[in-house]
């Protein structure tokens, strides 16, 4: 019966091997307890052979076991070294990450409104054409104001050099001259110069002199809303002002103690409100002398300097 018995629990402990995986600790505890009975009722070399063969299971469990416990140690420390890659590059991603936040944060600091307009507007293409051409058209502006300044402080120029040329007591006079020249002129070519040289407004360029924008008329658009905004017509009004002021100044140097103060005065008015106009449509303002297909008199246009 004893026998009997031991050949059940073999059995059961043999079937439930078997089964594997999470059991295995618990079958080998159980085919320890039945070895121990077993070598308790007698010696092993003298047991059936069915014990045999259950201690030979025993020990290929024993061996099954240690296999399986070193492939879980090692499965353990696979997962510990991908857990640290994985932890290692999360780490570098925050640390990259904090790099271009702290950029971005320096990169506003220093050009914020830029930065508003353009480099936080790369996915809207319409919001970045609209801020490069308010940046070009602000550039412009800037630039043309500039330039007709540097241009307007020539009358500075031509003053010191005429007084300079002339004897003491002619100063006063030329220097009255260009003040003049320069007052008289600013207003010719606010009320009529513009107007034969640039006054194209919404009309077509005629070939000898254009008759829109006189007096400033058109400088400013009215929206919807009954706003006013100006026009570039300002901006080069005040450039070509400029040069037409400094034209006139030129020749006051030439007539320098040999004309009197009301016949310069009527020269001026002359050369601010007819002659440099329309010399200047004819050639800047895409005049007859420009050249180019439209004007077939003069195909080939004027040379410049």
């Amino acid at each position: 019966l004893k026998r009997a018995a031991l050949e059940v629990s073999a059995s059961v402990v043999i079937s439930s091997c078997r089964a594997g995986g999470a059991e295995m600790l618990r079958e080998i505890v159980s085919l320890l307890v039945v070895s121990t009975a077993l070598c308790s009722a007698g010696a092993v070399g003298d047991a059936p052979t069915e014990v045999q063969a259950l201690l030979a299971e025993l020990r290929a469990a024993e061996a099954k076991f240690e296999l399986f416990k070193q492939e879980r140690l090692w499965a353990v420390q696979q997962v510990q070294a991908e857990d640290s890659e994985v932890q290692g590059a999360l780490r570098e991603r925050i640390h990259h990450l904090e790099e271009v936040h702290s950029q971005e944060r320096t990169h506003r600091r220093l050009h914020s409104s830029l930065n508003e307009a353009i480099a936080y507007n790369t996915g809207n293409h319409t919001s970045n054409a609209e801020a490069i051409a308010n940046l070009a058209s602000a550039t412009d502006h800037i630039w043309l104001i500039l330039c007709g300044a540097l241009v307007m402080f020539m009358q500075a120029g031509f003053a010191m050099l005429e007084a300079g040329c002339c004897r003491s007591k002619n100063v006063q006079n030329i220097l009255m001259k260009n003040l003049v020249d320069v007052c008289v002129g600013t207003m010719c070519w606010w009320a009529f110069g513009w107007t034969l040289a640039y006054g194209i407004g919404d009309g077509e360029n005629n070939d000898f002199a254009n008759d829109k924008q006189a007096f400033g008329t058109g400088f400013t658009e009215v929206t919807e809303d009954g706003i006013f905004t100006p026009s570039t017509a300002m901006l080069n009004w005040f450039f070509q002002w400029a040069f037409c002021s400094a034209a006139a100044t030129i020749v006051s140097g030439g007539v320098a103690e040999r004309v009197k103060f009301p016949g310069y005065l009527i020269f001026t008015f002359v050369m601010t409100t007819w002659i440099y106009p329309v010399v200047v449509h004819w050639t800047w303002g895409y005049g007859w002398l420009s050249g180019g297909d439209d004007y077939q008199i003069n195909p080939t246009g004027f040379m410049d300097f």
